[in-house]
């Protein structure tokens, strides 16, 4: 392991336990958003045509949420070195990292 790789921790610092409380943060909005993917309907009432059918609209919003929570988790290493730790790499069917077992991420 070069010196780069070395990951130091100051267990004591203001800043290491924000970058914790921020990463799980995130991580429980993605976890509320695949809830919400799971539990919301597929499509929504949009009004009616002029034969009175319904008009479906395509619930997007859920999915949306999630794509941009996973996003967010990939942009934040301490999320994805959280996750990989507890071998959580996907979240609602999205991959946040893969999980090598030498111990590395990508």
């Amino acid at each position: 392991m070069t010196e780069r790789e070395i990951i130091r921790i100051d267990a004591g610092s203001e800043d290491y336990w924000h970058a914790r409380r921020e990463a799980f943060a995130l991580i429980r909005e993605a976890e509320r958003a695949a809830k919400r993917v799971a539990e919301a309907p597929m499509y929504l009432h949009g009004g009616y045509d002029g034969h009175g059918d319904v008009i479906p609209v395509e619930n997007l919003g859920p999915y949306e949420a999630l794509d941009k929570a996973i996003r967010a988790i990939k942009a934040n290493p301490t999320a994805v070195c959280i996750l990989v730790a507890q071998r959580r790499t996907w979240i609602g069917g999205y991959a946040v990292a893969s999980f090598h077992g030498d111990g590395g991420t990508t």
